[in-house]
């Protein structure tokens, strides 16, 4: 079993540790990341001590009724990368039902609510702590819960305190908690460490020692955030040298300043975490791709489980149609139709999607029918009830009946994705993705291994044609072409320096087309 298989620098990897899988049985990931983040926002007590306390609510408001701290009215405070940790986890509702009223960006303007506490979700930065001293300073809110992302370092831990001291504000805040919930988990065991610009962050020429040296302490905390939510320490497998050498090290330490993750787990059933650079396979995330989930993210907009697009649609009476902005989450724990079909390839999840639609349509049209026809015959059934055979018939209509809610939620599900398949498809047709998936796939499985030739031919075929692909469709495929084959350096400026002249003449007929 592997708690994380991924790249060092691609930040996203999936997560099955043995203890936490789903398909075991198991509490996953992301249940165990949204009961950390309810803990939160019912400071920091777990269900079985903010059930039976007493005293949270004269602490948080003196005179106050007693009420649960699950149901007691809060603001949640959060900066842009607690947002997104939050985000994919907690709708506006479900925070809503945990008593949040307001959920605002530390950085924002805000204004003061002192009878009603906050909570404040950051990461441990000396921006951060100032504002949150200058709010505790102006007595924004009532009593303040602190919780950072991941560990406040005892420095400005020792400068938040003097702010705080300084404005005599410390009876203002209630408490301070390090949480180790640094990453952002999208599905039930799918996560990514949330950094951006990684790859380059790392391997640029112009890096510093100091400056690789903290991004990857920040990957080291990230994942040892996953590995504290599961609760268990892995076996750590990395190569020698190297970034993730570096990683797996600081990672190792930091295990072993927590010697109560190992507590109550059996060595037999520890999980694997490999630690990989993003070096070793550069071709997999540049390469075009065929599958649904993957072309979603390739082609429209989307991020944090939100897809974006816009749709076009004829308006009526009007000489232009009209362009509608839609957006989407997608959520494969809960999509039984994403779950089925993110990873098959993009005809099958169009036909299947189809085959759905119009599978869920005919049973709506069954159950209506049937409770149409009920209605006409509920004299006959009332005027029968001894009939064994009435009565099942008005069972067989009652549970029909109850099933069309969900029914209809499924239909809608797949109306949504019915929307998404044609923006994909729009996308797909107009860049033709395929015909560079197909070529980029050849290269890079060695079809073209003992014909260089014939595979520089297709790449400037397919790179100068100016009725195919965007600028970054060819610009991946001679990425592909060069990292794929043993093309040499004169046959690779060759295709570089063909598209550099294809876009460039594009781009002036371009404008001459707008003159």
């Amino acid at each position: 079993t592997y708690l994380s298989v991924g790249s060092l620098n691609n930040q996203t990897m999936t997560s099955t540790a043995g203890g936490a899988s789903s398909e075991g049985g198991s509490t996953s990931l992301k249940t165990s990341q949204l009961a950390a983040v309810n803990r939160m926002l019912c400071f920091n007590m777990n269900e079985n001590e903010a059930k039976s306390s007493n005293n949270v609510d004269d602490m948080l408001s003196p005179g106050g009724p007693t009420v649960a701290p699950h149901h007691h009215w809060k603001i949640l405070i959060y900066d842009k990368t607690c947002r997104s940790i939050i985000s994919p986890l907690l709708s506006v509702s479900q925070l809503r039902s945990s008593g949040v009223t307001l959920h605002l960006l530390l950085s924002s303007d805000r204004e003061p609510i002192p009878d009603v506490p906050a909570v404040y979700f950051v990461e441990p930065s000396r921006s951060n702590l100032q504002i949150i001293a200058s709010d505790c300073a102006k007595r924004l809110y009532g009593k303040v819960y602190v919780n950072f992302v991941t560990k406040l370092e005892r420095p400005l831990m020792e400068e938040f305190a003097k702010l705080v001291v300084q404005s005599n504000s410390l009876d203002n805040i209630a408490s301070v908690h390090d949480l180790y919930l640094d990453y952002v988990c999208l599905e039930r065991n799918l996560f990514s460490l949330n950094k951006q610009d990684s790859y380059y962050a790392i391997n640029n020429n112009g890096v510093t020692e100091q400056v690789m040296e903290k991004y990857l302490e920040d990957v080291a905390y990230g994942v040892f955030s996953v590995i504290g939510t599961l609760g268990c320490a892995p076996v750590i497998r990395c190569p020698k040298g190297g970034a993730p050498e570096m990683v797996a090290r600081k990672l190792n330490r930091l295990i072993a300043e927590h010697p109560t993750l190992s507590r109550g787990k059996s060595l037999h059933h520890r999980p694997l975490l490999v630690i990989l650079d993003r070096n070793m396979d550069l071709i997999t995330p540049v390469q075009h791709t065929s599958t649904y989930q993957a072309l979603i993210d390739d082609v429209l907009k989307h991020k944090a489980n939100r897809v974006e697009f816009s749709e076009t649609v004829e308006n009526e009476g009007r000489r232009w149609p009209k362009v509608i902005q839609k957006k989407f989450d997608l959520d494969a724990d809960d999509d039984p139709f994403y779950s089925d079909h993110k990873f098959n390839a993009f005809p099958e999840a169009i036909e299947s999607n189809g085959v759905e639609l119009q599978d869920v349509t005919v049973r709506e049209n069954e159950i209506r029918g049937k409770a149409t026809g009920g209605e006409k015959d509920s004299a006959t059934t009332n005027s029968n009830t001894s009939d064994p055979a009435g009565g099942s018939a008005a069972t067989d209509l009652a549970n029909a009946v109850d099933s069309l809610p969900v029914l209809l939620e499924r239909k809608k599900q797949l109306e949504i994705h019915t929307s998404i398949l044609q923006a994909v498809m729009n996308e797909v047709a107009s860049r033709d993705v395929p015909q560079f998936y197909e070529l980029e796939s050849g290269l890079a499985t060695g079809q073209y291994k003992n014909d260089l030739n014939k595979a520089k031919n297709e790449v400037l075929s397919l790179i100068t044609d100016p009725t195919k692909g965007n600028v970054d469709d060819k610009i991946r495929l001679v990425i592909v072409f060069t990292l794929a084959t043993e093309a040499s350096t004169s046959d690779i400026t060759d295709v570089a320096n063909s598209m550099a002249e294809a876009l460039e003449t594009k781009g002036l007929a371009g404008k001459d087309d707008n003159n």
